[in-house]
């Protein structure tokens, strides 16, 4: 028993126990009524979801540890179309953890999943500003964040990671927070979560800065046709980000009885700066961040913090965000961005230069 435990711990980096005590709570999650009710309600309004929000995750097997890749071997064996059911998906690979080869994204998955299904049922069912939306939206990750970090204890315990999210002061900054939509995300993964069986190198740490724009809707359409007198559409704005930057739409214009989930539409798929069908290729809250969390094809990669927020901010000031999150293993990730703001600012206030803002490979 004592090898079998060594065994675990030196290849997935928790042990049997651990692991499916782990596994225990994202299985209770997937069998809560409100969960349910939010899943179906997304599988009758959008055809052939699973299907969209399966490939999304096959975009790149990267993410996958050795376990993740045999469970997804033998649903293609039993099945191909099992590859395209989302249930299935979950049920047989993301619940759990040693699929990942880091672990950090079981928990930003199941956090964002959990936290998107209370603000779906709970928050959009009655008229909101979009700001408060987002408020609503940010707070609930957190809360889960701190959850779900619960689930891997014991692992970051031993590895002296923090999963924690953290909000960081835009007025730091002197940045007066006066756009009501726009918000970014930073995924910061420092590597101690990884896998001890999976690691590939001393330096695992993705960092992936994220800009969404928020908007309220009435299904299926979107009205994206803001625009800023002296910059132009806000789409073409978003679009021109160094950054991954999509619209995240509320489901909170109409009189659902059971809204959607936060959707997710990357901004190169919505063509024009008029309207966009929200229900074609976006992908709920939680999907669409464990895919940039793991896929730098949809989501480019900083090399530092001070790069992160220069990507951001590369089209944007400080004021122009209603709030910056920085999701993270690293205990001192907060901090590290927090004065990498400030720093950023003072040199953004004390230089007219644009080339000042322009983020640098």
């Amino acid at each position: 028993m004592v090898k079998e435990e060594h065994s675990f711990l030196g290849t997935f980096g928790m042990d049997l126990v651990e692991i499916m005590a782990a596994v225990e709570r994202a299985q209770s999650l997937l069998k809560d009524k409100q969960i349910i009710r939010g899943m179906n309600e997304f599988d009758a309004a959008m055809l052939g979801v699973g299907k969209r929000k399966s490939d999304a995750l096959r975009g790149t097997g990267a993410w996958l540890a050795d376990a993740g890749n045999a469970a997804m071997i033998l649903l293609l064996k039993e099945n191909l179309a099992n590859l395209d059911d989302w249930k299935l998906v979950l049920d047989r690979v993301l619940i759990h953890p040693p699929s990942y080869r880091d672990l950090a994204d079981w928990w930003l998955f199941f956090s964002a999943l959990d936290a998107q299904t209370g603000f779906q049922l709970e928050r959009c069912t009655s008229n909101k500003l979009e700001g408060r939306l987002t408020g609503h939206l940010l707070e609930a990750l957190s809360t889960q964040g701190k959850i779900w970090s619960a689930a891997l204890a014991p692992l970051i315990a031993r590895t002296g990671a923090t999963l924690a999210i953290s909000e960081i002061d835009l007025e730091v900054g002197g940045g007066e927070q006066t756009n009501g939509g726009d918000f970014g995300i930073i995924l910061d993964f420092d590597g101690r979560t990884v896998q001890p069986g999976a690691k590939k190198g001393p330096d695992e740490r993705r960092i992936v800065p994220l800009i969404f724009q928020a908007k309220r809707y009435q299904r299926p359409i979107a009205n994206v046709s803001q625009t800023n007198p002296t910059r132009g559409p806000q789409r073409d704005l978003l679009a021109s980000n160094v950054c991954a930057s999509a619209y995240i739409f509320y489901d909170n214009g109409g009189n659902e009885a059971t809204p959607l989930p936060p959707l997710v539409k990357p901004v190169e798929k919505v063509p024009t700066a008029t309207k966009t069908n929200v229900l074609e290729h976006s992908l709920d809250f939680a999907t669409y961040l464990l895919q940039a969390a793991t896929n730098p094809t949809c989501a480019p990669r900083a090399i530092s913090a001070d790069d992160a927020l220069a990507m951001i901010f590369t089209k944007a000031e400080a004021k122009d965000l209603t709030d910056l999150v920085v999701v993270s293993t690293d205990p001192e990730a907060g901090n590290r961005y927090r004065s990498s703001l400030a720093l950023l600012n003072y040199r953004l206030s004390q230089s007219g230069d644009e080339e000042e803002h322009v983020h640098r490979d």
